[in-house]
């Protein structure tokens, strides 16, 4: 091999090495573990009798007031909160038919207001419970009604518990404060949004149970009848949803 083929070979070499070098992937000095997966909450049911119906069937128009506010009786349906382990749970109602309260235009943050002058719901009148609408007659208001889970009806885990409700409209801050037991008291709808939960008695801090039964409790109020047109079927259409809030 002469000296020419020589250097020729000598120089493909070092070519070959120095592109090696330039395109050969880097070794990693460092390598990542994850850990993953997913804590998911426990699952609870909120279940209600009779479909969650408050039905006061036909009314006949003659037994309505045509200067005041006509108050129906109280119903009553089961309420029950099933959890597959124990949990701590609240509740917040959310009125489906805002701006339809007979004798108030509007509604607080909370979804109801104050009921009115002159109507009664739980033995109160005036200021006292909360209210939201029955829907509307055309353009007039039908009604209201109240909605609560009544004192002292609750037992969690097969104890008898506390209903407490926090105004702060935040479930996990605020304050918790108790309920009590009087005609008035654990109402669903607030001034600012509200959450209802349980407490061991005597006590106002959220427990947790797997089982909560209770009694629901709506009471409604029609408008005055001179306001309403009677001449044709006038619907009650009263809508709150319940939904369950995990602390």
């Amino acid at each position: 091999m002469n000296n020419i083929m020589l250097r020729h070979l000598q120089q493909s070499a070092c070519a070959l090495a120095v592109l090696a070098a330039t395109t050969l992937p880097a070794m990693a000095e460092s390598v990542d573990v994850r850990v993953i997966g997913t804590i998911t909450p426990t699952a609870c049911t909120p279940t209600l009798s009779g479909g969650g119906t408050i039905d006061y069937g036909a009314i006949n128009p003659n037994t309505l007031s045509a200067t005041a506010y006509t108050t129906l009786p109280a119903k009553q349906l089961d309420f029950a909160i099933t959890c597959d382990a124990p949990a701590k749970v609240a509740v917040k109602a959310i009125n489906g038919r805002p701006g339809t309260i007979a004798g108030r235009p509007t509604e607080g943050l909370g979804g109801g207001n104050w009921i009115p002058p002159g109507a009664t719901v739980f033995g109160t009148t005036g200021v006292g419970a909360y209210v939201v609408g029955l829907g509307l007659a055309g353009t007039t208001p039908v009604g209201g009604y109240g909605v609560r889970i009544v004192g002292g009806s609750a037992t969690a885990d097969g104890v008898n518990v506390d209903g407490i409700y926090n105004d702060s409209g935040s479930a996990t801050g605020g304050t918790w404060r108790a309920a009590g037991t009087t005609s008035n008291s654990g109402g669903l709808y607030g001034g600012p949004p509200r959450h209802v939960s349980w407490a061991a008695s005597g006590t106002t801090t959220p427990l947790a149970f797997t089982t909560l039964a209770g009694k629901l409790e709506v009471q409604a109020y029609l408008n005055y009848s001179s306001l309403l047109d009677l001449t044709k079927p006038v619907a009650l259409d009263g809508l709150t949803t319940i939904e369950l809030v995990y602390l």
